[in-house]
């Protein structure tokens, strides 16, 4: 089936039933499967297919929206009835709209570091024979590493077709293969959990012994730690564990939460409210990104973007809505979840721009810090005020070298602190999934 050609049959069928009406079509099938393996024995084999259709119908300024599972001509027009039908008792809103054609950007070195044609070729019983001796390498190089309670693989593709009948037609495809270990650590009667993974658009660059041995070496290294002295210390933020930094800031930066004032940052366009390192960057055509995509999921061509410069807020991320009702363009930053949602604003491949400084540069120059390699509990931080207490592990740096572990310690503040403390910015930018960071350090936090 030709996804393009069906798009465009079906969106020619729909003028002629509503000429007043606008639509847009959303279609999408993939294909995914993997593996899990608990303490080294097979647990779980996985092989799906999907595909579905998502219809928005603007009329009279009414957008209605169904969705349904599968792809046949039937099965969209019926889509269509129901959205007309729906249509008629919603209250018209002037910001509904779909997208106008826009020149496109073709890129096809970013097409090809998003596209793995070897996928689904080798069985996956080859797969189990390389998790299993990963996990064995890893046992043996920790000696108090006792077990590998979790290893799997997975693997997946698809494609996406987005037409409208104002003219936009996209087309996206892409893949994405993933390794991950969680690894069990033991001294006397402590046990402590180290977890590991690592995901790419294509194959070839995974290391299936790398992150086995990372999930042993985070579950070994915490072992013996105690929670230090309250206090107001310098914090340096791993970046495996920045990850749920930047995606609340993230958030915080969607048109959305910001025009419905469920984010601190409304009222802050053009204001600074970080340090001179506090710059944020969105690159949707990032070679090889999990985030990376030609086109917005409203079919408008992607470009890079920095929504913060030097602490300073330069831009949100918009979908067509928002944008239309803050009177500007967009900046195709719509993403959705599958064809059973509608588009709202998101981020891409959303990172902290690195710095100079090496790692052991930055843990040099600190005196007395906390190093967290861990955090819990990020994601109930208060969008609207910013207040955050997170649990952290991770290793005492002492004098510029690091100390002891430390566990179930607590690190308090405000995110706006946060970010107007980063007082140094490591050059060791690390991607885990489509956030991104290098090694951080905030100036003082409340450490407890």
């Amino acid at each position: 089936m030709n996804l393009p050609e069906v798009a465009a049959d079906l969106l020619d069928w729909m003028r002629r039933q509503e000429p007043a009406a606008e639509a847009e079509l959303y279609l999408a099938r993939g294909e995914e499967r993997g593996v899990e393996m608990r303490e080294g024995r097979l647990d779980n084999i996985q092989h799906g297919r999907s595909e579905g259709a998502g219809l928005r119908l603007l009329l009279g300024g009414r957008m209605a929206f169904a969705w349904s599972g599968g792809i046949t001509p039937d099965g969209v027009k019926d889509l269509f009835r129901k959205a007309r039908e729906q249509a008629r008792s919603l209250e018209a809103d002037p910001c509904q709209g779909l997208p106008e054609p826009a020149v496109q950007r073709p890129d096809a070195a970013l097409a090809e570091s998003l596209w793995d044609e070897s996928l689904f070729q080798t069985p996956l019983a080859d797969h189990v024979s390389r998790l299993q001796a990963a996990g064995a390498a890893a046992l043996a190089s920790q000696p108090r590493v006792s077990a590998v309670l979790r290893a799997g693989y997975g693997e997946s593709r698809g494609e996406a077709v987005i037409a409208n009948t104002r003219g936009v037609l996209a087309c996206d495809r892409g893949s994405l293969a993933s390794v991950g270990f969680s690894a069990l650590a033991r001294q006397g009667e402590e046990v402590q959990v180290g977890a590991a993974f690592q995901s790419a658009c294509r194959a070839a660059p995974l290391d299936f012994g790398r992150v086995a041995a990372q999930a042993a070496e985070r579950g070994a290294r915490l072992l013996g730690g105690r929670k230090l002295p309250g206090a107001q210390r310098a914090v340096l933020i791993d970046p495996w564990a920045a990850g749920d930094i930047l995606d609340l800031v993230a958030e915080l930066l969607c048109a959305d939460q910001v025009q419905k004032g469920r984010s601190l940052l409304a009222g802050t366009l053009g204001r600074k409210v970080g340090s001179e390192l506090a710059t944020f960057r969105d690159d949707p055509r990032r070679p090889g990104g999990l985030g990376s995509c030609l086109h917005d999921d409203e079919g408008c061509p992607t470009a890079a973007k920095t929504l913060m410069e030097a602490g300073v807020v330069r831009d949100f991320f918009h979908d067509t809505y928002t944008a239309r009702k803050d009177g500007r363009p967009g900046n195709a930053s719509a993403g959705r979840g599958s064809y059973k949602g509608l588009p709202g604003p998101t981020h891409s491949n959303f990172f902290l721009q690195p710095g100079p400084l090496t790692r052991e540069r930055l843990i040099a120059d600190t005196r007395d810090g906390l190093l967290v390699l861990e955090i819990m509990g990020m994601h109930m931080a208060d969008p609207v005020s910013g207040e955050f207490s997170v649990g952290v592990s991770g290793l005492a740096v002492a004098d510029g070298k690091l100390g002891q572990p430390v566990k179930k310690a607590m690190v308090s503040g405000n995110l706006l602190d946060l970010m107007a403390g980063i007082d140094a910015v490591a050059d060791d930018l690390t991607f885990y999934g489509s956030l991104g960071a290098p090694t951080f350090r905030v100036a003082r936090l409340n450490v407890a």
